[in-house]
């Protein structure tokens, strides 16, 4: 790992993410990309706050994928929605753990879409 000027490591085993907003009750939150299932993407969702509703805690990522120097959370539950319902995208980095554990997600959600199918 290298240091920047600022003091914040650098770890050039990032990974370049796709990141777009899903578009919800709310407004839309930032999801990744995590792969695409049909007409779907396969996402998960990304915030600033450390928990869920009562006591369901996010995922505290390493390093924002924004770089917009805030700390960011992933949700533990992916999400499987059409494509139309995603706007605004935009590149990013996580870190490869950060990564893989958003892929763990992903493919929950994924398996748990193709057994409602059944």
């Amino acid at each position: 790992m290298k240091k920047t000027t600022r003091g914040t490591s650098v770890n050039n085993a990032d990974v370049s993410v796709t990141i777009k907003n899903h578009k919800d009750k709310k407004g839309g939150h930032p999801h990744i990309i995590i792969g695409n299932l049909e007409n779907n993407h396969v996402s998960v969702g990304l915030t600033t706050k450390p928990k869920k509703g009562k006591n369901a805690t996010n995922y505290a990522l390493e390093k924002s994928p924004l770089n917009d120097g805030k700390k960011s959370y992933m949700r533990r539950q992916g999400t499987v929605a059409p494509k139309k319902d995603y706007e605004k995208p935009r590149t990013g980095t996580m870190t490869s753990k950060d990564y893989a554990q958003a892929k763990v997600y992903g493919e929950r959600a994924k398996q748990k879409h193709l057994n409602k199918k059944k």
